[in-house]
């Protein structure tokens, strides 16, 4: 069962919306979480916005660092943001996706930005080599 941890500054927005879309296309005995370097106090309402209008179902939670996640060695740690990495929790397998911060930019941003890391997450459970039967 792989295991999959997508990280940004503050798990308000990038990382929610990576997880969402990957629990959407892989198996659920897969283990898929996110977290921030720095937790926001909430998620930010663009993000929720844009999955609702995508007709995910938006079931975050409230921003979460590392002291919350389980304690195990994640398979693939995925940070999203521009820069340098921060330290990152253990994984097999450390990727950094250069994705712009959209807080500050128009609404349509947003979109954009779920096209993106659609593609990213699709492309990253290929890599991984298993999915689900409405994707294969």
């Amino acid at each position: 069962m792989p295991s999959i941890l997508f990280v940004c500054d503050r798990n308000e927005d990038l990382s929610q919306i990576a997880e969402t879309l990957c629990r959407k296309e892989s198996p659920p005995s897969w283990l898929i979480a996110s977290a921030g370097v720095e937790p926001a106090p909430q998620e930010y309402p663009r993000a929720v916005e844009v999955l609702r209008r995508h007709g995910l179902v938006v079931s975050f939670n409230k921003p979460m660092g590392f002291q919350d996640l389980p304690e195990v060695e994640w398979d693939f740690v995925v940070f999203l943001g521009e820069g340098e990495m921060p330290s990152l929790p253990e994984g097999r397998k450390v990727i950094q996706w250069q994705v712009p911060d959209p807080q500050h930019a128009p609404e349509q941003s947003y979109d954009a930005l779920f096209k993106d890391l659609e593609e990213r997450v699709t492309g990253l459970l290929r890599f991984i080599g298993e999915l689900t039967p409405a994707q294969a």
